[in-house]
């Protein structure tokens, strides 16, 4: 089978070591994992606006039993037998059992978000980051609120989620579905659009439904909000091009690369480097060769890698041009730019990004007829698959009768997807 082209990318990124040797189990380099915390960071930093939200990590292998009394006999776990010493363990498939023994074990409402790594069987396709065996990373987050507040609640998760993908160029629509009623009695489905024009979810949030709940243990609701690496696969699929990614700033782990010359004075590019890492930008330096060829690989290097902004210090002694990308574009500038300059060139850099993922996101939608305001009696028309509505909702004209209760809908002729 043919690498996937956001595979290629990200191997190229040095964000995972290529395709995947061992069926469903991608492996993360360096970059990918400093891009994974930065991911996190602005979630933690989103949540942290209103909850002082706890991080914690749990082990790789869990309880049989305390998962079975939650969930029953799930088929897509892999349980294990020769543990010495633990003869009840499985390998890791959720958080949720233990994140919320630990609350109540606490005396806490949370909330509690684990970060860490699931195991689960899938015997079919595995697409890297998109259906994975080893699930990493798997980000969790937990919270026990009282019935009455769970509504509010779940929303300004909604609102962090949303927030979160915007802050990485990917603009999003909130769904609340019917479609697993057995796991939430509320549940939202953040959804955006993949290049090949088909809607995905990246992230899931719940209040818990009643049954899980009680064999859970809490009197109070559950909410529950998860999402994985494939955020950031799906951010890889749309934000790149022939010369590779070109990530939102956000996450990208060098925001500004320096190609330098052997003219390029050295203690002036430190200092002006130093002066933007003060500032909290991230930036590296190359040195290139005279050649024009190797200038040129040095900002191939930068581009291949996700970095945002290219300057190069490399065709005079006083030269400085910067490279910016979509379109890919040169221009020379009058001298080094101050932090602030930087700051302003890296916010166009990801409005590009957003405005080139929304437009995308739009023409999905519009082409497949997945939104559409509807009242309930036609909403409830035989071949009207209605997959649920969109939240916040705004009410308006039914677009087929006319009538002032309509409410945006979500229309998925393959119901369930993924």
């Amino acid at each position: 089978m043919a690498t996937q082209p956001y595979v290629r990318a990200l191997d190229a990124a040095e964000f995972i070591m290529g395709p995947p040797t061992v069926k469903g189990t991608p492996m993360w380099r360096g970059r990918g994992v400093d891009a994974v915390r930065l991911l996190v960071d602005d979630y933690l930093a989103l949540v942290r606006e209103r909850f002082p939200a706890e991080v914690v990590e749990h082990g790789f292998l869990a309880s049989q039993a305390d998962n079975r009394r939650v969930f029953g006999e799930y088929g897509n776990v892999y349980e294990l037998t020769d543990v010495p010493g633990d003869p009840d363990a499985q390998f890791r498939s959720d958080n949720i059992v233990a994140s919320i023994a630990r609350l109540e074990r606490d005396r806490s409402a949370g909330p509690l978000v684990a970060i860490g790594a699931i195991m689960r069987h899938f015997p079919g396709s595995t697409p890297p980051l998109f259906r994975d065996r080893l699930v990493w990373p798997v980000v969790e987050l937990n919270q026990l609120v009282e019935a009455e507040q769970a509504d509010s609640v779940l929303d300004f998760h909604r609102s962090v989620v949303e927030r979160m993908l915007w802050d990485i160029g990917i603009p999003s629509i909130t769904v609340c579905t019917d479609e697993l009623a057995g796991y939430g009695k509320v549940t939202y489905l953040v959804v955006t659009a993949l290049p090949n024009r088909r809607p995905t979810v990246l992230a899931t949030l719940y209040v818990l439904a009643d049954g899980l709940r009680s064999a859970l243990g809490p009197r109070r609701e559950i909410i529950d909000i998860g999402f994985t690496g494939k955020v950031l696969a799906t951010a890889a699929m749309l934000h790149m091009d022939a010369r590779g990614l070109a990530l939102p700033s956000t996450i990208a782990p060098v925001q500004l690369g320096v190609t330098a010359a052997p003219q390029s004075d050295p203690a002036t590019c430190e200092r002006w480097l130093t002066g933007l890492r003060a500032a909290g930008l991230r930036c590296e330096v190359r040195q290139a060769g005279g050649s024009s060829r190797s200038r040129a690989r040095a900002e191939e290097y930068w581009h291949r890698t996700g970095t945002p902004l290219v300057i190069g210090l490399d065709r005079s002694p006083d030269a400085v041009t910067l490279c910016t990308r979509f379109p890919l574009h040169r221009v020379p500038l009058g001298e080094l730019p101050a932090p602030e300059r930087v700051r302003d060139l890296l916010d166009r850099h990801d409005t590009t990004l957003r405005s080139r993922s929304r437009r995308l996101l739009e023409t999905t939608v519009e082409r497949n007829g997945h939104l559409r305001t509807l009242c309930p009696p036609c909403a409830a028309r035989p071949g009207v698959a209605v997959f649920g509505h969109v939240v916040p909702a705004k009410p308006g004209d039914c677009q087929e009768c006319g009538d002032e209760a309509g409410q945006p809908l979500f229309l998925s002729e393959e119901g369930r997807f993924y």
